[in-house]
């Protein structure tokens, strides 16, 4: 680049001097004049090239040392940004906890989880988010006319719980969070998500315990649980037990005989 910078120098300083002289040689002014214009040109273009170059390296070199997970972090929020715009998005339940993870959700209701009584033969299986504030329609109490909806209790064995926040007996609570991202699911037996998808909250998978009579489903209890307060007493209802892995049908490996299934809550 010296080198360029010095010939453009005697360029210049010997079209000047030829200039002084136009009057002797004015039939070669105009030729020399051209060709000069034009290498002068060319050397720029030279300088500009080098300089394009120059800077198109070192972008590469700062590009080699960004972390691999950028990209898809911001696919996820070009992702989030055109769900919110469109007014897309979907719902959880974030079972054993009253507020929302803070990753661009927001808290629709908490309440208090319930359920059929563990030894009910013909209620239903689902687990509910019932709301801490309910309004009442007509009321017609006293019939036994009717299906009946308990709170849900975690029954857990001290010595082998993997949750230090909550006791046996305590009564669940619950929240349902909304996410610009869309679809949301549970995968059991994963603390973390497939590549593409973004973590709400991860936990034990709890269900009924398979020597009751009353049916149940699967639910994905975080891993850090809160308790209702004054909820402690151990009046039963709706129970629900960490669940093991049992190997025969499922197979083992990948599972491993009486180790606690875990799951995560993932959207996309």
């Amino acid at each position: 680049m010296l080198v360029m910078f010095c010939l453009l120098l005697v360029l210049h300083t010997v079209g000047a001097h030829l200039q002084t002289t136009a009057d002797l040689k004015s039939n070669d002014c105009p030729r020399f004049d051209y060709e000069y214009k034009l290498l002068e040109r060319l050397i720029r273009i030279e300088f500009a090239q080098r300089e394009v170059e120059a800077t198109l390296a070192e972008l590469r070199e700062k590009f080699q040392t960004i972390p691999a997970d950028v990209p898809r972090k911001l696919e996820d929020i070009r992702r989030l940004m055109d769900n919110k715009s469109k007014g897309f998005g979907s719902t959880y339940v974030r079972w054993g906890r009253t507020v929302c993870p803070g990753n661009a959700t927001e808290l629709v209701y908490k309440g208090f989880a319930g359920g059929s009584h563990y030894t009910d033969t013909g209620s239903a299986a689902d687990f509910l988010c019932l709301t801490e504030d309910p309004i009442w329609g007509k009321y017609a109490g006293g019939s036994a006319n009717s299906a009946l909806i308990y709170g849900v209790e975690y029954e857990l064995i001290k010595e082998s719980t993997p949750f230090s926040t909550v006791s046996i007996n305590d009564d669940m609570p619950c929240c349902v969070c909304k996410t610009s991202r869309t679809p949301t699911i549970m995968i059991p037996g994963r603390t973390e998500c497939y590549p593409g998808w973004t973590m709400e909250y991860n936990g034990y998978l709890m269900s009924g315990h398979h020597s009751q009579t009353g049916s149940t489903n699967f639910v994905c209890v975080d891993t850090n649980p809160e308790a209702r307060s004054g909820g402690y007493a151990d009046v039963n209802g709706h129970l629900v037990y960490l669940i093991q892995a049992k190997c025969g049908s499922l197979p083992c490996p990948p599972y491993t005989e009486g180790r606690l299934l875990t799951c995560v809550v993932c959207s996309r």
